[in-house]
């Protein structure tokens, strides 16, 4: 029987957490287990987490968001691994629908599907801007403990797109990747690589050329996330 370990990186989320822990709560299968990694948090987060009775809550300083979903697949024990954001939610039959779908694939290392923001569903890129299929939405990817084994944990080095990094590795080192077409994650636009989008476009220009891209591609790529960010900003000043 398929089981999984859900992990949940908190810093700061008193406001946010129970939303997230609740629609684990919801999906929750038979052997289902939520961990949370907080980050020391000041404020009230690990109060609320601990409101959750068989929520299991590790809370210490740590070396960022990655650095503490590696904590969380340290300390987990089920086979298929997932990661929600604090602010973040597993849409209803998600958790089912995904063990169905590796009982079907068993082949499957990588199940991942569509994400909803603000009511929309958005969909993984395709043709070259998909990185050979490796640009997936993090929170709606549900991953075996057995390709952490193989290819080591999230970079760490990466502060916002460690995701990227480990799943072009993935990529290369021929993992099945299993694509359910419907949202399976209710995604929050506030977190931390849309609220620093330049930093986040030298990340990827740095994770593409580290995996063999070229400069040509991987520039290319960075300033049409720069053109992005600027058409977003000039945007947000008109309304």
């Amino acid at each position: 029987m398929i089981d999984f370990s859900v992990i949940t990186a908190t810093y700061n989320a008193e406001r946010t957490v129970a939303a997230c822990l609740e629609s684990v709560q919801k999906n929750k299968l038979e052997h289902t287990e939520h961990i949370v990694v907080d980050g020391a948090s000041p404020d009230r987060t690990v109060d609320v987490v601990k409101r959750f009775s068989n929520v299991v809550c590790i809370s210490e300083k740590d070396n960022g968001i990655y650095d503490a979903m590696n904590k969380g697949i340290r300390n987990s024990r089920n086979e298929i691994l997932s990661f929600l954001n604090a602010d973040d939610y597993y849409l209803d039959g998600t958790l089912a629908l995904v063990r169905k779908t590796f009982e079907k694939h068993p082949e499957s290392d990588i199940v991942h599907g569509n994400i909803l923001v603000n009511g929309k569903v958005f969909k993984p890129a395709n043709g070259l801007a998909s990185f050979g299929g490796a640009r997936i939405f993090h929170p709606a990817a549900f991953i075996r403990r057995s390709l952490f084994d193989k290819l080591g944990m999230y970079d760490d080095k990466y502060r916002i797109c460690a995701d990227l990094d480990f799943f072009l590795r993935a990529k290369e080192a021929g993992a099945k990747f299993t694509y359910i077409d419907q949202p399976l994650t209710d995604f929050a636009l506030d977190g931390l690589s849309t609220s620093a989008r330049s930093k986040t476009a030298l990340e990827v220009r740095m994770i593409l050329l580290n995996h063999g891209y070229s400069r040509s591609f991987a520039y290319g790529y960075y300033y049409a996330m720069k053109l992005r960010t600027v058409l977003a900003s000039l945007k947000g000043k008109r309304k």
